[in-house]
């Protein structure tokens, strides 16, 4: 080996220990030297004698001769050191490098430690590290130490093990310490290079709590114990500190004192307090200086003074568990310098909160379930798409402020609600018809909003049949959709445009319809078939009078109509009728016009005129050409031949009710075939008797209760019974013109023969 030369040779055939080749304990402490920074103490300058970097075994003798030489020496060689040559070394007084020792006895490191010059143990700083413990001797040659010195198998550091590494010059990290009784944490805050406690759980010390801060320690997350000293060193440091233990243990109480606010306000990331509901201005002011979010998910209230407080953190709030701000609060959260976020709030009133949450780009408002006016105004004033699904009512001047809103609007709430409504209107129902969720309206009955018919039916609705009214407005949406609707529910038509749309798409069940005005009830007119109307039929069974649209519509009824309760018709409404294809009641009417008589005429079914007592010749001549059955059974007068046929015709044999009788109707009933009941008859001429007399059959005249002489001379002409109860004294010439009639008498004493 030359002189100087920085190279290592081995030298051959040299004998090693068996558990371990020697060259690698020296190329792992090489590199170890390298990794923990020897390189930073002062190299030793070889000597001129050659280089002892490649000694393997040092003799106490050999250990002499080198530390009386006074040379730097650099043994980094050597894997292990006898307490002898240490001993030797010990007065060595150039620098030594003992680098690939990696084991020394207590003696041994007791000697080295007492070593004048500069010392380094590598490979001891690096087999300490897994150490469990550490020995008073190895602590203080490890303090001789001029690199970093990490001890991870270390969890409690007794006080004279600290007080032996205090003098250490270069970094300590103790990353499993986590407790250090106050004579260690002296110790420790003494250390002469900078010292790192990441797992330290207690912290009593100031002095150790400004040595670490000053040292450039800011992971504290392990620390959950403190007294007042040190939170207020911790709380002044310049930088983030990483406070995670204490942040939870804070965040369990129900309370935040100033001290620990202006603590946790130190911490780096985010700051969740999940029990924290009590916050005084104090500790606002403190939390504001935080630098990251801060989440309250507790505190449930806010008095004006602490939410101003919290005015200058720049960092996101959240505040949760707000349900309800007062206009104070709400306008001092509103100046907050760094985001709002308040996703618990159900009542908005505060125009400037809107204002803000607006401006940071919320739009989300779904947990709102009640909003002021000047809210709902602010809030309509933004173009974009508004999140209100929470909203399940809303007043009148909130819904007349969101009419302005020009975007789309989630309004699940209110659709909710809408649900179970029989009837949406006004600002309501055009609100509605913006949402942009689905809207079923299931029990919807009434509708009077075009919007919300719109939207309906742009959703794709056809089925309606649950609605009984609409407005006209309505009507006309209806009647423009491209698809065939269900709406046989309605019970009122306004407009002719939807009646003739029904009819087109075939419906001609209206069964539920119970009004139409006359331009619907024309478009129900013009239909060609047959139409259902019960229920149009049984209104105007009500009635004493209808319009002749309705006439014509009612006409249009397939099955009886019964209009019973109709007094009047005009002849417009009487040609209408007379064009139903069924049987129509018309009892109500106490007169009929000839040209009503001349319409009814074509009737083709039953016609009821139960309500006429007496009608012209005329008219009974009309009535008489009527093509289906007549009923007229309230008829008191009756003159006609045609008439008294037709009755005859339709089957008719009962004719009580008659109170007067002209000869030409007497001659056709008197053609009737056995007991002719004329009893309601209540005076008789002798032409009307005469036309009588020749009934071959009984005659019942029991109404009469006076004849004349000449009636008496036609009666006795008659052949068969002939009852005139009703004549209680008759005169002697009534008496003997009867006396003459063929067949008994009847009178109210006598039966005269």
């Amino acid at each position: 080996m030359k002189q100087g030369s920085p190279l290592i040779r081995r030298p051959k055939n040299r004998s090693r220990p068996s558990f371990l080749p020697p060259f690698l304990l020296v190329a792992g402490a090489a590199v170890v030297c390298l990794a923990v920074g020897v390189f930073a103490w002062p190299r030793p300058v070889p000597p001129k004698r050659g280089d002892l970097s490649a000694v393997r075994t040092l003799p106490a003798t050999r250990a002499t001769e080198l530390a009386a030489a006074g040379d730097n020496l650099d043994l980094r060689g050597l894997a292990t050191l006898s307490d002898a040559a240490a001993e030797a070394l010990s007065i060595h007084r150039g620098s030594l490098c003992l680098d690939g020792v990696a084991t020394v006895s207590d003696r041994a490191a007791e000697a080295l430690a007492r070593h004048p010059g500069p010392i380094s143990v590598a490979g001891l700083a690096v087999r300490s590290s897994a150490a469990e413990a550490l020995s008073l001797p190895q602590a203080r040659l490890l303090a001789r130490h001029p690199g970093p010195i990490e001890l991870g198998g270390i969890t409690d550091l007794p006080a004279d093990v600290a007080a032996a590494l205090a003098p250490h010059a270069a970094s300590l990290t103790l990353p499993r310490v986590g407790r250090l009784s106050p004579e260690a944490a002296a110790a420790v805050a003494r250390h002469a290079g900078p010292v790192r406690l990441p797992a330290l759980g207690q912290l009593t010390a100031a002095t150790l709590a400004t040595k670490l801060l000053a040292d450039g320690q800011t992971d504290f997350n392990a620390l959950n114990e403190i007294d007042a000293t040190v939170a207020a060193a911790l709380a002044a440091s310049p930088r983030p500190l990483g406070l995670a233990a204490l942040v939870t243990r804070a965040g369990g109480q129900d309370t935040l004192p100033e001290g620990t606010a202006r603590l946790l306000a130190r911490h780096e990331g985010e700051l969740t307090l999940p029990k924290v509901r009590d916050l005084d201005v104090a500790a606002a002011a403190a939390l504001a200086s935080h630098d990251a979010a801060i989440t309250l998910p507790g505190v449930q209230s806010l008095t004006p003074a602490a939410a101003a407080a919290l005015s200058p953190h720049a960092g996101l709030l959240r505040l949760p568990a707000i349900r309800e701000l007062p206009d104070p609060v709400a306008a001092a959260l509103a100046t907050h310098h760094g985001p709002l976020q308040l996703d618990g709030l159900t009542v908005i009133e505060s125009e400037p909160l809107i204002d803000r949450l607006l401006q940071q780009g919320r739009t989300d408002f779904a947990s709102v379930t009640r909003l002021s006016e000047t809210a709902a105004r602010r809030l309509a004033s933004h173009p974009e798409l508004l999140d209100l699904d929470g909203l399940r009512q809303c007043d009148d001047t909130v819904l007349a402020a969101f009419a302005s809103h020009a975007g789309p609007l989630r309004l699940a709430g209110l659709a909710q609600t809408a649900t179970e409504a029989t009837a949406i209107d006004g600002p309501l129902a055009d609100l509605l018809a913006r949402h942009t969720g689905p809207l079923p309206l299931p029990a919807l009955s009434s509708l009077t909003s075009p919007t919300l018919v719109r939207r309906l039916l742009a959703d794709g609705r056809t089925d309606f049949s649950r609605l009984r009214t609409v407005s006209p407005a309505v009507e006309t949406e209806f009647s423009r959709a491209a698809v065939v609707l269900d709406l046989r529910g309605l019970t009122r038509l306004e407009t002719a445009a939807l009646a003739a749309r029904l009819l087109v798409a075939g419906q001609t069940d209206f069964t539920d319809l119970t009004s139409v005005s006359d331009a619907a009830a024309n478009s129900l007119a013009a239909h060609a078939g047959p139409l259902r109307l019960e229920g149009l039929v049984a209104a105007a069974r009500t009635q004493t009078a209808i319009s002749d649209s309705l006439a014509a519509a009612l006409a249009r009824h397939a099955g009886p109509l019964d209009l019973s309760r109709l007094a009047v018709v005009s002849d417009a409404a009487a040609a209408a009728l007379a064009g139903h294809e069924g049987d129509l009641s018309l009892n109500g009417l106490t007169r009929l016009s000839p040209a009503a008589a001349r319409a009814f005429a074509a009737h083709r079914g039953r016609l009821e005129l139960g309500g006429l007592r007496w009608i012209s010749p005329l008219v009974e001549v009309e009535l008489a050409l009527h093509q289906g059955e007549l009923m007229l059974e309230g008829l008191e007068v009756l003159s006609s031949a045609e008439l008294a046929a037709k009755l005859i015709g339709d089957g008719r044999r009962e004719f009580g009710r008659l109170r007067e009788l002209f000869p030409p109707a007497a001659t056709v009933l008197a053609g009737l075939e056995g007991t002719l009941f004329l009893n309601g008859l209540k005076s008789l001429t002798a032409e009307t008797a005469s036309a009588l007399a020749t009934h071959r059959g009984d005659l019942s005249l029991n109404g009469l209760a006076s004849i004349s002489e000449p009636a008496a001379r036609g009666l006795a002409g008659h052949r068969g019974d002939l009852s005139l109860v009703g004549l209680e004294h008759p005169p002697a010439g009534v008496v003997q013109a009867l006396a003459r009639h063929v067949g008994p008498v009847f009178t109210a004493r006598t039966v005269v023969r």
